[in-house]
C-alpha cells in the first residue's frame, strides 16, 4: 500500500493540525482531497491527466496532492508564491493551459508513463523548468527507508519548516503520512513567535532544515527554548557548518535527543544517505552511510549512488512526459568525494564547481568554506560569502554584508597562503545579497 492510499488502519489519527488549531484526521483529509480534485475535473480534463498544483504548508495543498496521486495523475509542485511568469512559462512547457492550475488541456494518459507520479524541480524558485520525473516506486521506497532508519512511529508530531514544494520538506509529509502520525501544519517562519507557540502547544516532536535553517536555530537559541516533547532533529540540503553540527550533536546527546546529518537529491527521491546520531561527534563533514535499500560507491573521484528510490530522469518538454527510466536505478550525482575505511561517505565538492587555474585543479566549494570558516566575520554569520570562477581566469569572492575593500587584501592572502593563488587572480567583489533560492542554496548563475 503507497503512502498516500486509504488506509484504514489510520482514519481516526490526527493528520493535521493547522495554524488556526483545527484538526483533521485522516479521513477527513481523504475526503477534502477527493472533493478537491472532483471540482477540478468537472472544470477540466476527466481521466488521467497532468496537473499542475501551486502550494503551501496548508490543508488544502496537502488535500489536494495526496487525492492526485491516489488518483493516478501526475503532479508538478510550484510554491503559491511563485512569480506568475514563471508558472505560465511552466503551463507552456508542458502544454498546461495558461491561467488555469489544475490540468485542463493538460497530457493525457497517451501522453504520460504510467509510473509518472510526480515533476519537481531542482533549482528552487529559479525559473529553471527542468523537472525531476519520479515514479510511485520512487516515492514510496524513499518514504520506507526514511521511516526505517528515523524509527518513526504514529507517536511523531512533525512541524513544517520546509516548503512542501521542495524535496526535503516534502519527504518529511510522506515518511509521517506512511505511519499515521499527526502533521504540526504551518507557513509560519522561525521568526514568528506563532510557530514556537504551535510547536510548544501540539508538542512537536521533530524538526527538519537546511543549512540556513540551523543557523537561524543556533541565532534564535533553540537550544536553550524548553521543548520537552522535541526529540529529533534533521539536516539535510547541503553542507553544515562544522562548529553547528558539533553544537548540535552534543546538545542532543547531552539532552537525550537524536540528530541526524542527511543527504540527499531531487533525483533520488530525497535522501540517499544519514549519519547515525551516535556517530555524529565523531564523524564530522560526513554525509554517512546509504540509506536502507540503497548503495553507494566512489567511480573516478564521484559518488555514485543505486537505489529504487532513483528517479526515472528529467523532462525539458510535455513529450518526456512518456518517457521510460532512464536512469534504471543508478544516479551519478555530480559530488566529488571518497569513502573512509569504516564505509562513511564524505563530499569533496561538485563536479561541476572544481576548475583550473595555474595549473591546479581547484574545487570553488571547499574555496568558500575555508574562507566562511577562517573570517572572523563570515563564521558569525555577519558576512555571507559566495566563490564563482572559470578556466583560466580569475575566482570572484562575493561578500554580502560589508564593503569589499575592507576585506580584499584579507582574502587576497588568504589564497596565496592556503592555495598559492596569486592575489591579482583573486576579485573580490561586493554585492547587495548572495541570491538564494527556496532551501538556501546560492544560485550560482545568479552571479555574474
Amino acid at each position: 500500500m503507497y503512502f498516500f492510499e486509504r488506509n484504514e488502519q489510520f482514519k481516526n489519527n490526527i493528520a493535521c493540525i493547522c495554524d488556526d488549531g483545527r484538526k483533521y484526521t485522516y479521513e477527513e483529509l481523504w475526503d477534502m482531497g477527493d472533493e478537491l480534485i472532483s471540482s477540478d475535473s468537472q472544470a477540466g480534463k476527466a481521466g488521467r491527466h497532468l496537473v499542475l498544483l501551486q502550494v503551501s504548508n496548508d490543508i488544502e495543498s496537502l488535500a489536494a496532492y495526496l487525492a492526485h496521486l491516489r488518483g493516478g495523475n501526475p503532479v508538478i509542485l510550484m510554491s503559491k508564491d511563485a512569480d506568475r511568469s514563471l508558472v505560465d512559462g511552466m503551463k507552456e512547457t508542458y502544454g498546461l493551459a495558461a491561467g488555469n492550475a489544475n490540468g485542463n488541456e493538460a497530457p493525457g494518459a497517451e501522453e504520460l508513463n504510467p509510473k509518472l507520479a510526480l515533476l519537481l524541480s531542482t533549482s528552487g524558485s529559479t525559473g529553471d523548468q527542468k523537472l525531476v520525473r519520479l515514479s510511485y516506486d520512487n516515492l514510496q521506497s524513499n518514504c520506507d527507508s526514511i521511516v526505517e532508519y528515523l524509527g518513526l512511529t504514529a507517536g511523531e508530531r512533525p512541524i513544517t519548516t520546509l516548503p512542501m514544494e521542495y524535496t526535503y520538506g516534502l519527504s518529511v509529509l510522506h515518511s509521517h503520512l506512511a505511519v499515521g502520525a499527526t502533521i504540526i501544519l504551518t507557513n509560519k517562519t522561525l521568526f514568528n513567535s506563532e510557530f514556537w507557540d504551535m510547536a510548544e502547544k501540539y508538542g512537536a516532536t521533530s524538526m527538519a532544515g537546511v543549512p540556513y535553517t540551523y543557523a537561524m536555530y543556533d541565532r534564535l537559541r533553540l537550544t536553550q527554548m524548553d521543548l520537552p516533547h522535541l526529540k529529533t532533529m534533521t539536516q539535510a540540503g547541503g553542507h553544515l557548518k562544522p562548529e553547528l553540527q558539533e553544537k548540535f550533536a552534543l546538545w542532543a546527546k547531552e539532552t537525550g535527543r537524536k540528530f541526524f546529518v542527511m543527504y540527499g537529491q531531487t533525483e533520488a527521491t530525497a535522501r540517499m544517505s544519514y549519519v547515525p546520531p551516535e556517530r555524529c561527534l565523531d564523524k564530522p563533514g560526513s554525509i554517512g552511510i546509504p540509506v536502507p535499500g540503497g548503495r553507494m560507491e566512489i567511480v573516478d573521484d564521484e559518488i555514485i549512488y543505486y537505489g529504487p528510490n532513483v528517479s526515472l530522469g528529467y523532462a525539458t518538454c510535455a513529450e518526456d512526459l512518456a518517457k521510460g527510466d532512464d536512469n534504471q536505478g543508478r544516479l551519478a550525482t555530480g559530488d566529488m568525494g571518497y569513502m573512509d575505511e569504516e564505509g562513511y561517505f564524505y563530499i569533496t565538492g561538485r563536479k561541476k564547481r572544481f576548475i583550473k587555474l595555474q595549473g591546479k585543479r581547484i574545487s570553488l566549494d571547499q574555496i568558500q568554506d575555508v574562507l566562511t570558516e577562517v573570517l572572523p566575520d563570515a563564521k558569525a554569520g555577519k558576512l555571507d560569502i559566495a566563490v564563482t570562477g572559470e578556466d583560466d581566469k580569475e575566482i570572484a569572492v562575493w561578500i554580502a554584508g560589508a564593503d569589499e575593500a575592507a576585506f580584499a587584501p584579507e582574502i587576497q592572502k588568504i589564497f596565496e597562503e592556503k592555495w598559492a593563488i596569486r592575489g591579482r587572480m583573486v576579485a573580490v567583489k561586493k554585492i547587495d545579497r548572495i541570491p538564494r533560492n527556496s532551501s538556501g542554496k546560492i544560485i550560482y548563475k545568479e552571479l555574474k
